[in-house]
């Protein structure tokens, strides 16, 4: 059974945006097609919960929870959102992921960007996955690879801080230094780069996993970029003693076409009731992190991970050969909580 768990926050995430891309590294599945419900109907349940947690009712929860739209930042209300977010004190407000909008030209795109600072947001962050060819197969988008490089370079003419993130990949290994050397050219800010995790589309992604040596043969400027300080791999995760158990759980109130009515009809304490059980109730269906290392570690492994992509993966593997529970407990576009 898995350890004891506390639920430190909750959001509401209403995926009514579609988004332009359908990237491979994805931790929403993006298909290019909006799911969730009207953004209005949407807001009214979001205030509903956040003005009770604000009055004391959510008193257990760590951290602040807020409403977010996706799949992407392009619909009419972004600005709505940003205000409400902020008036509701969720630091966010002054962050925006921009990545999947739609392709505008120069001055599309300094109008866009410029609404967004009068809005209040201060930094704005895209994605590169290599070179353009790449970069555009990558995302499912001709042309994505240009329009970031533009939406970078003018959000930092504009005075926005721009501070890209770049997943690293058996695949673009090679790629990397000159996609560096091309961002820092801009100039923007610190490049940030990162190992996919588990979760989403990254769950498809093992074979680009990268081992220990392949970060070690990285050039010294993609390391500076990369912080690994959560990694280890698979191996020495197994061979350093029982790994960390979860003990905080986030919950996602995912809003759809087929639980929004039950939702709008439930008290917000009925809400958070709702989704710790659904929680509960998968994690008493499967062997704790640990029992599950014990089934499915392998001490041979030298690729790098997080021991949540470990706990992610090794969940996945169970469900596949034992069909319990059918569903899978990190998927945000359904109702579950994220434990850590």
């Amino acid at each position: 059974m898995a350890a004891p768990i506390e639920t430190v926050s909750f959001y509401v995430l209403n995926l009514c945006a579609p988004c332009g891309c359908a990237c491979r590294y994805c931790l929403l599945g993006s298909c290019k097609e909006a799911g969730g419900v009207d953004y209005d109907r949407g807001k009214r349940l979001a205030r509903r919960l956040i003005a009770w947690e604000k009055e004391g009712g959510a008193f257990r929860m760590r951290y602040r929870p807020f409403y977010y739209v996706g799949y992407c930042a392009e619909y009419p209300q972004l600005t709505d959102t940003i205000a409400f977010n902020r008036e509701n004190g969720w630091d966010g407000a002054r962050f925006l992921q921009c990545n999947g909008i739609a392709v505008r030209s120069r001055e599309e795109t300094d109008r866009f960007l410029r609404e967004l600072k009068a809005a209040g947001v201060e930094q704005v962050d895209t994605t590169f996955y290599g070179a353009r060819d790449f970069h555009d197969d990558f995302a499912a988008r001709r042309g994505d690879y240009d329009f970031m490089l533009l939406f970078a370079a003018r959000a930092a003419a504009l005075g926005l801080r721009c501070e890209p993130t770049v997943p690293v990949m058996k695949g673009n290994l090679t790629q990397l230094p000159a996609l560096l050397e091309t961002l820092e050219a801009i100039p923007i800010g610190s490049v940030h780069c990162f190992l996919p995790n588990h979760r989403g589309r990254g769950a498809l992604m093992e074979a680009e996993r990268i081992t220990a040596d392949d970060y070690r043969s990285l050039p010294e400027r993609v390391k500076a970029a990369l912080n690994l300080s959560r990694h280890k791999t698979q191996a020495e995760w197994l061979a350093d003693g029982p790994l960390p158990e979860c003990t905080g759980r986030h919950l996602v109130v995912s809003l759809r076409e087929d639980n929004i009515d039950m939702l709008e009809r439930m008290s917000c304490e009925e809400i958070v009731a709702y989704v710790e059980k659904l929680d509960d109730d998968y994690y008493a269906a499967i062997p704790s992190l640990n029992e599950l290392a014990a089934m499915y570690g392998d001490d041979t492994n030298r690729k790098l991970y997080q021991v949540r992509d470990l706990y992610w993966m090794w969940q996945r593997r169970y469900r596949g050969e034992y069909g319990v529970p059918p569903r899978d407990a990190s998927d945000e576009r359904y109702c579950c909580a994220i434990r850590s």
